[in-house]
């Protein structure tokens, strides 16, 4: 296990190890590649400016990261952000955006505020895992089968069917028939490798040998099917960021609040992805504020070049960890191997269908959702509960808004514990005495709860009140007790074997109120007596 400030360096002494390193990074740039691309359309600017943000996440933010596996990249999960801030401030103002962004983020770093991201239920983070499982299940499910996938993963999931029967039942000669036998080739392809595969042979990643091997069946049957496609240059729509803009952007709170919405953003998404990936790798253990410094240099000079920003990306760094990648090799490799390929090489990712990645990205995400089942079925029925509702809110929404809802729950679940309050009565009439035992905290949140049971006690008995398992106790219902007992006509004695119970506001109680100190110092009084056994 690292320290959190250390790092591992990137030569590895083994060659089975750099190999396998390798491979990771040719599956890296497989799947970051069209994902890149993919992201910047959806986004709504050009293809360049995601391959460009790629390449700056993996040769700037994957040298300064402590982590050795998180990817980072531009994401899908903040290009609802990009697209409403391009539509509002326009093109030439998206690098101004985030670069500031960029600058906020390293200031985050260096006063050490990155432990506020931290503070997320181990069932949200879960959830989180679970649910983009799912997502990218639901989702690449229909690029699969050469279909467009939907608006949202809840439409993805519902329309699933619709798809298959496509894939079964082609119409109007479309090929989605042929996009799903090289996807169901891919994936049986893979699963055969790695039970069958010789030993020596195992460091080539499954996923590497599937891709291969189906880009190879449909280049022998001239299948047609969708393929890669890729820009034609980087530099094409690139434009450095105008010191003019940047000056004048300090003069437009819009502009200044679209920034510190993306480093928030941003921020969350890449710190609560790097915890997911911290505890699926047990012996990395990473520093966060070092995190948010490596985000924010990285969208630092993607604002200067006008590209979209970055953020650590769950699904990529997943890949990256399920291909065996151990240092940060694969990150800077892939972002390198990128540009070679766009700039010497467009023609060998322009040879591997749409499909074959998509498949291969279906057994990613489905070796998540399996490994998060057993790592939550432990749980208690509360944390249960909490993960299902994020990993359904991430289907039904996206996956920042699921996440914030997770932890939403999560934070009104551990409001309901500590503010839970147990109460229990034991009545003796024999003796005219009636016991109640409390637990938890007693606070004015339950002040109907202890009430109802005060109100069920009959007048005219001495009643013993058990503060033995009681936490915290406020001056409402201090109050609640001294209203009771003279209301009625018994007697109230308060027990305790614990003296931490912590209950402000006692001391102005009125003067009847006696109490025994632990220490055995006694203030005299005639109705209310606080007794330690």
């Amino acid at each position: 296990m690292t320290s959190e400030g250390s790092t591992q360096d990137i030569p590895v002494t083994s060659k089975s190890r750099f190999g396998v390193e390798m491979c990771a990074a040719l599956i890296l740039v497989c799947i970051a590649l069209p994902l890149n691309v993919g992201v910047a359309l959806a986004s709504g600017v050009p293809p360049e400016l995601g391959i460009v943000s790629g390449v700056v996440a993996s040769l700037v933010t994957g040298f300064i990261t402590s982590s050795q596996t998180l990817i980072s990249g531009p994401d899908a999960g903040i290009g609802v952000l990009i697209i409403e801030m391009v539509q509002r401030h326009g093109l030439k103002n998206l690098g101004v955006i985030v670069f500031l962004a960029g600058v906020i983020q390293i200031l985050t770093g260096l006063f050490g505020a990155s432990k506020w991201f931290r503070a997320v239920s181990p069932a949200v983070v879960n959830g989180m895992l679970g649910g983009m499982g799912l997502i990218i299940i639901f989702t690449q499910f229909h690029i699969m089968l050469d279909d467009a996938p939907k608006d949202s993963g809840f439409m993805n999931l519902i329309l699933i069917p619709e798809t298959l029967m496509k894939g079964i039942f082609p119409f109007d000669g479309s090929s989605h028939h042929m996009a799903a036998l090289l996807g169901v080739s891919t994936i049986l392809i893979a699963c055969a490798w790695l039970k069958f595969a010789p030993q020596k042979l195992k460091v080539i990643p499954n996923a590497l040998v599937g891709i291969l091997g189906a880009s190879a069946i449909a280049g022998f049957l001239n299948l047609k099917v969708n393929f890669l496609s890729l820009p034609q240059s980087l530099t094409e729509n690139v434009s450095l960021l105008s010191v003019q803009n940047l000056f004048a952007s300090f003069q437009n709170p819009e502009l200044l609040g679209a920034a510190a919405m993306l480093a928030f953003v941003g921020s969350t998404q890449s710190l609560i992805t790097l915890t997911a990936v911290d505890n699926t790798v047990s012996r990395s253990k990473t520093a966060y504020d070092r995190e948010l410094l490596a985000q924010g240099i990285g969208n630092t000079i993607c604002g200067i070049l006008g590209a979209l920003p970055i953020v650590g990306v769950l699904l990529r760094s997943m890949a990256n960890v399920q291909n065996g990648a151990t240092t940060r090799l694969p990150n800077v490799v892939h972002g390198i191997l990128m540009v070679v390929v766009i700039v010497l090489y467009p023609s060998l990712l322009k040879s591997i269908p749409t499909c074959v990645l998509a498949a291969t990205l279906v057994l990613i995400g489905y070796r998540m959702v399996s490994s998060i089942l057993v790592s939550v079925k432990h749980y208690e029925r509360g944390e249960l509960f909490i993960f299902g509702l994020t990993v359904a809110a991430i289907v039904v929404t996206n996956l920042f808004t699921g996440v914030v809802f997770g932890f939403v729950c999560a934070a009104i679940k551990q409001l309901h514990t500590l503010s839970d309050l147990s109460v229990r009565v034991d009545d003796h009439p024999e003796h005219g005495v009636v016991v109640m035992h409390l637990a938890g905290a007693a606070t004015f949140l339950r002040l109907p709860k202890l009430t109802e049971a005060l109100d069920e006690i009959s007048e005219d008995v001495v009643v013993h009140l058990r503060l033995d398992g009681v936490r915290y106790m406020d001056h409402a219902c201090l109050q609640l007790l001294t209203q009771w007992e003279r209301s009625h006509h018994g007697r109230l004695v308060i027990d305790w074997d614990n003296h931490s119970v912590d209950m402000p506001g006692a001391q102005n109680l009125d003067s009847n109120l006696a109490m025994r100190s632990p220490r055995g110092s006694v203030h005299h009084g005639t109705r209310i007596v606080l007794l330690d056994n």
